[in-house]
């Protein structure tokens, strides 16, 4: 073939359409010459190509990326119905109002703006994400609807919680990875279709050839088999991480909210003593101006007064403190008002204590709450919570499914030694012949079978090849215009180029004890909060009995301090001292109330069970 016979100043374009299923679909383009003689002749180049077949190859084409973009969509739509984060919803959309609608995407412009003055260097994109329609919707929704429950504030938190999304999609993200791994195990399949045209030795010739490849892992020494066990693994600890997740939010939510709870009961009793205590101050100041009491009584009284206000202002600090907290968890602004539900009345837990004698709490027995409440609780011994917490406790079972995933590593590593084997297997049609000959050549068979093995002996990687390739007729090739057919045994080893695999084995046996020791550490330290928890209950309870007896003997001593001035036997500093412990008192008994569910709600996240010890609202409901 002479040089200059080759001389072609014009090209036309020759296209390919590649389909790999499961993998790329694209599209790609070379160029061949063309002489110089159809420029002379006034013909366009492209006009020299089958519209019929160029009209098929595009049907073909669209036809398969729709087949794809149609699989796809249905993957991603079953993961979406399957795990779904939780929802608010609602029967009337407040959106749905035209000034509220308005009202709303003001604040969310104004929201944004200010959160981009605060922080600058935060990215516009993630900013117009956490701060959109629809959570200021929702966020509103919650602060104006009435008091809110326990139930309430934990399905607000679960909905807003950050690690409660990246849970989620941690869940989603393993069950996309056993589609691959279970994809992995079936044979990769590989159609392409070609159309070519161009000049061979001054001479049109044309192309066209479609081509079916597949192939097959027979043996790869358990690698493909134990990565979808390990996959599998990975999705029951992202499924545990979930419950994990969900277990501690419901624990931190419920241990806010009996703070704020305390701290409001305390916040109210302080303020009506201060408001009732006021009058009796002005009596004092009017007795002393009088001269009917001394000045040291005069400055007794107003230095219990101080106190009593001190104490006022305490508890309004602590209650903005413990509201505050509170917001964190619901995602609330500062300025929303968070108006919860009540758990019990004091009054008439004060009045149910001083009726009755209250029981000795009796491990493993059921018996009447020493506030009266109608529940019966059955509280299991220690063993019994204990073996409760290995069955349900979240984070066991996460290091649990860790290590099976840890040993599946570890079997992975070992199977990259063992010997590996593929299968290939391609077949089609090639038809190809020069344009005096033929524009529509016939389509003849190419097949192609290769069998693969690769093996990693002592640091050796070695391979083996079987092929036998056999090519219809081709004018593009060199000597092919009657085809070829080609056996071929071909083999290479290697010196040493396969060492890293000894030490990636090594590498998962120490991940693999690694994630032992984690084990053990989270099992101690399940059994350190069962057993902690199991202990505060107790004195949670004791402590209760013994607060609501002190109240009742304060709330006598009042009385007794009431009469006594009535009857002038008394100053008015010994009654404000006796009301001043009253209120102390009240407040310790809120205090023990909210250390009573505290301890109970750390008893059922420890254990792993959320209804084991059930939360009694008022009047037992």
């Amino acid at each position: 073939m002479k040089a200059d016979s080759l001389r072609a100043p014009n090209t036309i374009p020759n296209t390919a359409i590649n389909c790999d299923f499961g993998a790329v679909l694209s599209i790609s383009c070379d160029q061949r010459q063309v002489p110089d003689g159809l420029q002379k002749r006034g013909l366009d180049p492209i006009a020299i190509m089958d519209l019929g077949r160029m009209k098929n190859l595009a049907r073909s084409f669209f036809i398969s990326l729709i087949f794809l973009l149609l699989t796809s969509l249905n993957v991603t739509a079953e993961e979406t119905t399957t795990v779904s984060p939780p929802t608010v919803v609602s029967q009337k959309s407040i959106s749905d109002q035209p000034l509220l609608q308005k009202s709303i995407r003001e604040e969310v412009k104004a929201l944004r703006d200010e959160r981009r003055e605060q922080m600058p260097y935060l990215d516009r994109a993630y900013i117009r994400k956490s701060i959109s329609k629809n959570l200021v919707e929702e966020r509103r929704k919650f602060v104006t609807k009435d008091k809110k429950s326990l139930q309430d504030l934990i399905d607000r938190a679960v909905f807003v919680h950050t690690p409660v999304r990246a849970a989620h999609e941690r869940i989603s993200l393993a069950r996309r990875r056993i589609i691959a791994a279970v994809r992995a195990l079936f044979p990769e399949a590989n159609l392409e279709l070609q159309d070519r045209i161009g000049t061979l030795s001054a001479s049109l010739f044309n192309s066209r050839n479609y081509r079916f490849a597949f192939r097959q892992p027979f043996f790869r020494g358990g690698v493909l088999w134990n990565t979808l066990l390990q996959e599998n693994s990975g999705l029951q600890a992202a499924e545990n991480e979930y419950d994990q997740v969900i277990s501690n939010v419901v624990r931190d939510v419920s241990l806010a909210y009996f703070e704020y709870l305390r701290a409001l009961e305390v916040t109210k009793d302080q303020g009506q003593a201060v408001e009732s205590m006021r009058r009796l101050v002005e009596i004092s100041e009017e007795k002393f101006k009088e001269q009917i009491i001394s000045e040291i009584e005069k400055l007794n009284v107003e230095s219990l007064f101080s106190q009593l206000e001190y104490d006022y202002q305490t508890a309004k600090q602590e209650l903005e403190l413990a509201e505050l907290d509170l917001q964190k968890f619901l995602d609330l602004r500062t300025d929303d008002d968070v108006e919860v539900v009540e758990f019990y009345d004091a009054s008439s837990l004060m009045a149910r204590g001083a009726e009755q004698e209250t029981p000795s709490q009796k491990v493993g027995a059921s018996q009447e709450q020493p506030y009266g409440f109608k529940e019966k609780i059955i509280i299991p011994n220690l063993d019994s919570l204990v073996d409760l917490s290995y069955e349900h406790r979240s984070e066991l079972q996460v290091q649990s499914a860790k290590l099976q995933s840890a040993r599946l590593e570890e079997r992975i590593r070992w199977g990259e030694l063992l010997p590996h084997g593929d299968v290939v297997l391609e077949f089609g049609r090639l038809g190809e012949a020069f344009d005096v000959d033929t524009r529509d050549p016939k389509l003849r068979k190419e097949f192609r079978l290769m069998v693969e093995f690769s093996w990693n002996i002592g640091g050796n990687k070695v391979n083996y090849t079987f092929e036998n390739d056999e090519r219809a007729p081709s004018v593009s090739q060199f000597q092919s215009g009657n085809g070829t057919q080609i056996t071929r045994n071909s083999g290479s080893i290697g010196l040493l180029d396969g060492l890293d695999a000894f030490a990636d084995t090594k590498q998962a046996e120490v991940e693999k004890l690694e994630q032992i020791v984690e084990l053990e550490n989270s099992e101690k330290e399940v059994i350190h909060d069962v057993k902690q928890a199991y202990f505060d209950y107790q004195k949670s309870v004791i402590q209760l009995e013994s607060t609501i007896k002190r109240m009742d003997y304060r709330k006598r001593l009042v009385l007794l301090a009431k009469h006594r001035l009535d009857q002038n036997e008394v100053q008015i500093s010994e009654y404000l001292q006796a009301e001043i412990d009253l209120v102390r008192e009240k407040a310790e008994l809120h205090k023990a109330l909210k250390d009573y569910f505290s301890a109970k709600a750390q008893m059922n996240h420890a254990v792993g069970m959320r209804e084991l010890l059930p939360m009694e609202e008022k009047d037992g409901k």
